[in-house]
């Protein structure tokens, strides 16, 4: 519920919100692979159905504090009726398996002309996980530091998407209260991953 409400916030301020969810919370195919053995593909149909359980649970969250919502697969109007819309419909992330909900998001982003695309994690941004002293986060990094260095917590594939399209990414941690709200107001959370970098 603090997902939807800090959403509402945001968009009781006027933010046009589209939302891209993942379904790790549900189903997470890595760990189903190696423990079963069977195919991608099959792992990563059974993660899409998880996107779709994730949708339908941030609308009806949504709905109950009266923020008008659409789960659907691609037509982007509702938000031009000040609904916020959730990517989540059949074929949810892309439709394709193999592809990550990063890269949906990414794609949904460039068709709606976002001013950024913004990614909660369970971690406070983008980081180095082969620093020497723990995992070093930082506050502004380009495109191209992002794809080349030893930084995870997003699909490469995204981020070169987002960089080809000029649309600044923000990887912030959304479990922390206030990030969500913040992050789609525009202010400094986690790390902002854009054209001019500099990593600080």
């Amino acid at each position: 519920m603090q997902i939807a409400r800090e959403v509402a916030s945001a968009c009781r301020l006027g933010v046009e919100v589209a939302i891209v969810l993942g379904g790790r919370n549900f189903f997470c195919g890595d760990s189903w692979l190696s423990d079963t053995g069977f195919d991608r593909p099959t792992a990563y149909q059974i993660g899409m159905m998880a996107t779709v359980m994730n949708s339908i649970l941030l609308q009806s969250a949504l709905e109950k504090l009266e923020i008008k919502t659409r789960v659907q697969s691609k037509e982007p109007s509702h938000l031009e009726k000040g609904r916020v819309v959730i990517f989540g419909g059949i074929g949810a992330g892309t439709g394709n398996p193999l592809f990550t909900t990063d890269a949906a998001a990414a794609l949904r982003a460039s068709e709606l002309n976002a001013d950024a695309m913004v990614k909660g994690v369970s971690v406070n941004g983008i980081y180095d996980s082969h620093s020497g002293n723990g995992h070093v986060v930082p506050e502004h990094i380009s495109y191209r530091e992002a794809v080349s260095g030893n930084f995870t917590s997003m699909d490469t594939m995204a981020i070169t998407y987002c960089e080809e399209n000029g649309i600044p990414v923000v990887v912030f941690n959304l479990l922390e209260p206030g990030n969500i709200s913040s992050a789609l107001c525009g202010g400094q959370v986690g790390t902002l991953i854009d054209q001019s970098g500099g990593i600080s």
